[in-house]
């Protein structure tokens, strides 16, 4: 009877989460992209990945001071494996939804360098500063991949709008649609 008072709270817990980052997270996010003039993908290795983050930050740090590194271990690659497959079906299941392939394997190439990067530290049992810092160095250029992507991405289509232009100025009707930028849809 109590475990399914206690399911019954995780439902409820997790409802009332989704329904605070929809209502309140995401517009936020938004307009901070939108004004800052960001794609959504750099907003969401940024932004989002440090909003999304920052409880593991906190939960690891209280977990290392109590000397317990698995804890902490186990902690950050459960909720990274949590969201990879409960998340990302669940959100599947609720609404099936397509992923362009070039991000989709630029990110899922990242985290598993991460990844196999964390095994090797853990193989010792010993994480020296260094091999921290090759975490964050791999963190960091993933983030300059992703700018550099997006930066790409927006240059090809301004180019493929000014082929368009050029080519519809000698059509007798154009056909064409006129050019938006993707961040007019944050709006």
């Amino acid at each position: 009877m109590v475990f399914v008072g206690l399911i019954f709270w995780i439902i409820f817990l997790f409802s009332t989460l989704g329904i605070s980052a929809s209502d309140f997270f995401t517009p936020n996010l938004a307009t901070i992209a939108q004004t800052l003039g960001l794609d959504e993908n750099v907003a969401g290795v940024t932004f989002l990945a440090f909003g999304n983050g920052s409880p593991d930050v906190f939960s690891t740090f209280s977990a290392m001071h109590a000397d317990s590194g698995s804890l902490a271990i186990g902690e950050l690659l459960g909720a990274a494996t949590f969201i990879v497959s409960c998340v990302v079906g669940s959100m599947c299941i609720i609404k099936p939804f397509k992923v362009h392939r070039a991000p989709f394997l630029r990110d899922i190439g990242f985290f598993t360098v991460a990844v196999i990067l964390i095994l090797m530290i853990l193989w010792d049992g010993k994480i020296e500063q260094w091999e921290a810092g090759a975490l964050v160095v791999v963190y960091m250029v993933y983030v300059m991949v992703v700018v550099l992507c997006s930066w790409w991405e927006r240059t090809q289509e301004r180019k493929q709008h000014m082929d368009a232009l050029i080519r519809a100025e000698y059509a007798e009707e154009p056909n064409f649609q006129p050019y938006t930028d993707r961040r007019e849809y944050f709006s």
